[in-house]
């Protein structure tokens, strides 16, 4: 199986991967951030990322995207209870899948889990990058 791979899923060279990897609009695939109306010191990030390196190291398809939940909450000991098992575990949740459509969705079920954790959430998304056009990215 291929280790590199583009947005589209299709098998390429490494240094066409490490050309596509140095570029932002096309490694970014969707960015939100959830804080609380009542407390503004509680923020979490939800990132979603083309990686183009297969992760998947098991059998089954390339993963390609991820999704990370990164925490800016100065104590998350105040939610134990919330968050389960520990309230840690959201600066560790990390996804991963085979194609774009679903990072993007995967994106939008995580932001849903985040936020039914915050009170009082308000979300803003920084950006959600449409899939590049076929070809995008491939050299001649």
């Amino acid at each position: 199986m291929p280790d590199y791979y583009d947005r589209t899923g299709r098998p390429v060279e490494m240094m066409e991967w490490a050309s596509l990897f140095g570029t932002p609009d096309y490694k970014h695939v969707a960015y939100t951030e959830v804080t609380s109306a009542s407390d503004p010191a509680v923020k979490y990030r939800v990132s979603t990322v083309w990686l183009g390196i297969n992760h998947n190291y098991l059998n089954g398809p390339p993963h390609i995207f991820e999704t990370m939940v990164f925490a800016d909450t100065p104590d998350p000991e105040r939610y134990r209870g919330v968050f389960e098992p520990d309230p840690a575990w959201m600066d560790m949740l990390c996804r991963r899948y085979s194609n774009e459509l679903d990072a993007k969705l995967g994106h939008q079920e995580t932001v849903i889990l985040v936020a039914a954790t915050v009170p009082d959430e308000v979300i803003s998304t920084e950006y959600q990058t449409p899939a590049p056009p076929p070809g995008a990215g491939t050299t001649a």
